[in-house]
C-alpha cells in the first residue's frame, strides 16, 4: 500500500469533502427544482380551473326576461339566455298559433333583456319590440326594426336596412345611437338626418 504523509493524507480528506459538498449541493439543486416545477404545474392547474369555473358561473347568470305575446300558444314571460333569438322565445311560448303571421318578424334576431315579442295576426305587422313605445317615442328603435321600418328613415334604402340587420345580428345590439356609423356606408352626414329619429332604447 502506498505511504502518504500527513499533509498527502490532510489533502485527501480536503478533497473527498469538497467532491461530497459539491455533490450534495447539486443533488439538492436537482430536488429543488423538481419541487418548484411540481407547485408550479399545480399552481397553474388550479389558476387554470378557478378561471373555467367563474367563467361557467358567469354564463349560468347570463338570463333574461323577455315577454312572449300575441298569437303563440302559451303567451307570458319567460326567462331566456344572451345569445337566443326570437324563434327560440316563440318556440318556448308553445310555437305560433294557425293564423300567426311570421314574415314580418326577425326570428334570426337576438333577444335582449325586457323586450316584447308581438306575433301578429295575418295583416297585422308589429315589430319585435314593445308597440306602445315605439308609438310613444315616435322614433326607429334601430336594435329590434325590421328592413321596412329601418328604410322610412331618410336616406335609408332596402340595401342599407339589410346592412344595418346583418350588422346588429354579427355584431350584437347597438349600445348608443352613434354605433350605427359602424355599418358600412353610414358616415357622420348621413347619422345627422336620422340621429332625432332612431333610438336604443
Amino acid at each position: 500500500m502506498p505511504c502518504f504523509s500527513k499533509k498527502q493524507q490532510y489533502a485527501i480528506i480536503v478533497i473527498l469533502c469538497l467532491i461530497l459538498s459539491v455533490s450534495g449541493y447539486v443533488i439538492y439543486q436537482n430536488f429543488k427544482l423538481k419541487n418548484e416545477f411540481v407547485i408550479n404545474e399545480s399552481n397553474e392547474s388550479i389558476a387554470i380551473e378557478t378561471i373555467a369555473e367563474k367563467g361557467e358561473n358567469k354564463e349560468e347568470h347570463l338570463e333574461i326576461k323577455v315577454y312572449v305575446t300575441g298569437l303563440v300558444k302559451n303567451p307570458g314571460v319567460y326567462t331566456m339566455k344572451e345569445g337566443e333569438r326570437v324563434i327560440d322565445a316563440i318556440n318556448k311560448a308553445g310555437g305560433p298559433l294557425e293564423e300567426a303571421d311570421l314574415s314580418n318578424i326577425n326570428l334570426a334576431q337576438r333577444v335582449k333583456d325586457e323586450q316584447m315579442i308581438i306575433v301578429p295576426k295575418k295583416g297585422e305587422i308589429y315589430n319585435t319590440s314593445s308597440a306602445k313605445t315605439l308609438q310613444k317615442s315616435e322614433k326607429i328603435n334601430i336594435n329590434t326594426a325590421t328592413k321596412e321600418e329601418l328604410e322610412t328613415l331618410p336616406g335609408i334604402g332596402p340595401v342599407t336596412a339589410e346592412r344595418i340587420i346583418e350588422f346588429r345580428e354579427n355584431k350584437g345590439f347597438f349600445k348608443k345611437i352613434e354605433d350605427i356609423m359602424n355599418v358600412p356606408r353610414i358616415g357622420p352626414k348621413m347619422f345627422e338626418q336620422i340621429k332625432d329619429k332612431i333610438t336604443v332604447d
